[in-house]
């Protein structure tokens, strides 16, 4: 049976307390300077886009400042490494895709930091599906299309991705994984540099989240064959899903954390993820986060510790199964 990942399943609930006023540290009130938010990713991707939204309201929520600091690269190895070298004092966050706190874990043999080991996961955030794109002179137009093309011409196809590992990348590999068919991947340093290539034709499909490809599909520049997701997009409603282009089994919806070094005080932990919380319910970030087509996650850091340990245990089986290194 093919793991499933769906909103359903990722909303953990809204806690129902406000964030106290600050906790005690060492005699000091946290947070007393300013916060340092590590991104492994480019400017202008998904997890930039969604750490500037969050950094926004959390340094409104906690009075100091939030300073994204994007290190793109390495599967988001870069940023994690530099997110566990850091104090653990609560003036370090990090923001975790699935890759980081999950897919790496497999895909790389000697992987430099350990997610279930390292991280002190704070709380979910955001979840969403993806989008699979084509150039239009790509002749099919339907997902299903797309599979039979693979098939009847092994390795012919040039599919895009995003960075090695990234969410993007995987959850292609494993819908084609899932479908029994063989492109050739050509990874990009980021999502506008994917769009780029298909746009220009260096690639025949491109996979990622909608805030990246609608614009150029409702321009009629790129034509959409389909959604990861288990609905379709508000933002593409005419996109149909993958299941109901005859794939009912494949869903993927990646989700996006936040995270902090393992060691991290208790007690900050809690008072970040009550200010995330807060941030999360707010109708405005909320209706934000709904036209870029995800929907936002709460839950305690215990609950999203256990939703990391539950998807080593499903993505873990999936890259095991599909052959999937990178090193």
């Amino acid at each position: 049976m093919i793991p499933m990942i769906t909103r359903r399943g990722l909303l953990l609930g809204a806690l129902a307390y406000l964030a106290p006023p600050g906790v005690c540290v060492a005699g000091e009130s946290y947070p007393v300077r300013p916060i340092r938010f590590l991104v492994g990713g480019a400017p202008g991707s998904v997890p930039d886009t969604i750490s500037r939204l969050i950094a926004e309201r959390l340094a409104a929520a906690l009075g100091q400042p939030v300073v994204v600091d994007d290190r793109p690269g390495a599967s988001g190895i870069i940023a994690m490494q530099a997110l566990i070298s850091a104090p653990a004092d609560g003036y370090t966050i990090g923001l975790a895709t699935m890759s980081q706190a999950v897919f790496n874990t497999y895909l790389f043999s000697k992987l430099s930091y350990d997610p279930l080991r390292d991280l002190a996961p704070i709380s979910p955030l955001v979840a969403g599906g993806m989008v699979i794109v084509a150039n239009p002179s790509f002749p099919a137009d339907t997902f299903g299309g797309l599979i039979a093309r693979a098939k009847a011409r092994p390795g012919e196809i040039l599919f895009g991705t995003t960075a090695l590992g990234s969410p993007p990348d995987v959850v292609v590999r494993f819908l084609l994984h899932a479908a029994d068919a063989n492109v050739t991947l050509v990874p990009f340093k980021s999502g506008p540099d994917g769009v780029n290539g298909v746009l220009r034709g260096d690639v025949q499909l491109f996979v990622d989240a909608p805030i990246i490809v609608a614009a150029q599909v409702r321009a009629g520049k790129l034509k959409a064959l389909a959604v990861t997701g288990r609905g379709r997009e508000k933002e593409l409603p005419d996109v149909p899903t993958v299941a109901e282009s005859g794939y009912p089994a494949i869903l993927a919806e990646p989700w996006i954390g936040l995270v902090a070094p393992a060691s991290t005080p208790g007690e900050i932990v809690e008072r970040l993820n009550r200010a995330v919380t807060g941030i999360l319910t707010e109708p405005d970030l909320r209706r934000r986060f709904e036209r870029l087509s995800f929907v936002t996650v709460t839950g305690s850091p215990a609950q999203f510790r256990d939703l990391i340990r539950d998807e080593h245990a499903r993505w873990g089986a999936v890259i095991k199964a599909a052959g999937l290194k990178l090193d």
